[in-house]
């Protein structure tokens, strides 16, 4: 017991030597993710990470939280170091240093995962990359595809995705025995770090959650879907038509994961669903077929994987995006279904709209009184328009 104790300590020791001799490299990472909000101590000083694998909910969390308590929290959106390396071009730094790192300068510093069953994970992130890695053909040809050829692809590759879980497998934190099913989330204070826990399944209960937690209030509105994508059709008719291969039940059914974070009644429930819709037994590819899978894929890949329009805010904290959030937020409040999106340069150009069809009003007054002055119509939309350009192209800010 005491060897085994001393050897935590001493790797618990290691690491921290190990991050303080990388404090400099980690600092500079860290700029480059927090860009600008560096000079603004009000908003820098309580910081979210949203760390999640893909697929779970987390984007529709990000926005939610970005309408409701930008002007409180940075809000970082990220799920594993590939993707920090898009960001900020190295690969040397990882996010649990970065979120280390802004505990150790005295940040206020919440870290949220959420939980999603095992099979839904997998078809989501199946259907998010169906068309630049799985058949490397756009969404427009694949929505016409067959469903059958569809299932028959999931099928082979159905053990090898959407595996893992952050908050028990990344994070580096004391993991408690159960979930908490009663108050539909786990919160555990480490090392000066806030760490949450969600599922999925209680989404309709994270807003009271987090407003309690964050001690602001949080709408939650539903965001990203893929059944809003192009594939959207496809999607919906997969999920309708496919059934689990027999074979694959009882990977479901010894789901570390899953008997983890549901209760033992929420398990039957889920496997139960999922009995009634068994199919015969299939072959998935072996583990070196699926390697050669991937790397093939990721040769002939010409479909751009980067999703544009991905939140309904991307969080700039310019004027007009800060106005239209409020605008959004108390839509939200009402109950009112969220269609729109917060884009900076889309919010410019309706600022600049709105401007000029005041300024064209007070002309067509001023012409309508001396007509000999025509001129004054172009000059004044000319100059009124450079200015609130000039006034509200700030660069937009945050991780997308």
């Amino acid at each position: 017991m005491c060897n085994k104790l001393f050897f935590i300590l001493y790797f618990i020791i290691m690491d921290t030597e190990d991050f303080k001799n990388k404090l400099s490299q980690i600092k500079e990472v860290n700029d480059k993710i927090f860009g600008s909000l560096l000079k603004d101590t009000e908003i820098y000083k309580n910081i979210i990470f949203v760390y999640t694998p893909p697929k779970v909910g987390s984007t529709t969390l990000v926005s939610s939280i970005r309408i409701s308590a930008s002007h409180k929290f940075s809000i970082i959106h990220i799920h594993d170091e590939i993707m920090l390396t898009f960001f900020t071009g190295t690969n040397s730094v990882s996010i649990n240093e970065i979120i280390q790192y802004n505990s150790y300068i005295g940040k206020n510093v919440f870290v949220i995962d959420i939980y999603r069953t095992p099979i839904e994970r997998k078809m989501s992130e199946f259907f998010e990359k169906i068309s630049p890695y799985h058949f490397n053909n756009s969404e427009e040809n694949i929505n016409n595809y067959s469903v059958k050829r569809v299932i028959e692809r999931f099928n082979k590759v159905f053990p090898y995705i959407a595996l893992g879980d952050h908050y028990i497998d990344k994070y580096n934190i004391l993991i408690p025995k159960s979930f908490d099913t009663t108050k539909k989330f786990l919160f555990i204070k480490n090392n000066k770090i806030n760490y949450i826990k969600l599922r999925l399944k209680d989404s309709d209960k994270w807003g009271k959650i987090l407003s309690e937690i964050l001690c602001t209030e949080i709408i939650i509105i539903n965001d990203y879907e893929t059944n809003n994508k192009i594939i959207g059709g496809l999607y919906s008719k997969f999920k309708n038509d496919y059934k689990l291969p027999s074979n694959y039940f009882q990977i479901i059914k010894n789901d570390k994961h899953l008997q983890f974070y549901y209760s033992n009644e929420e398990i039957n429930n889920y496997l139960n669903l999922w009995a009634n819709k068994l199919d015969e037994p299939v072959l998935s590819y072996t583990e070196p077929e699926y390697l050669f899978y991937v790397n093939l894929n990721l040769e002939n890949q010409i479909y751009n994987d980067f999703q544009s329009e991905h939140y309904i805010d991307n969080g700039c904290l310019c004027k007009g995006c800060s106005s239209k959030r409020k605008d959004i937020f108390e839509k939200a409040k009402k109950g009112i279904i969220i269609k729109e999106k917060i884009n900076h340069t889309e919010v410019v150009n309706e600022i600049i709209d709105n401007k000029n069809k005041i300024i064209n009003k007070i002309i067509n007054k001023i012409n309508n009184k001396n007509k000999n002055k025509n001129t004054l119509k172009t000059t004044l939309i000319t100059n009124s328009s450079n200015k609130i350009k000039n006034n509200l192209m700030t660069s937009c800010i945050g991780m997308r």
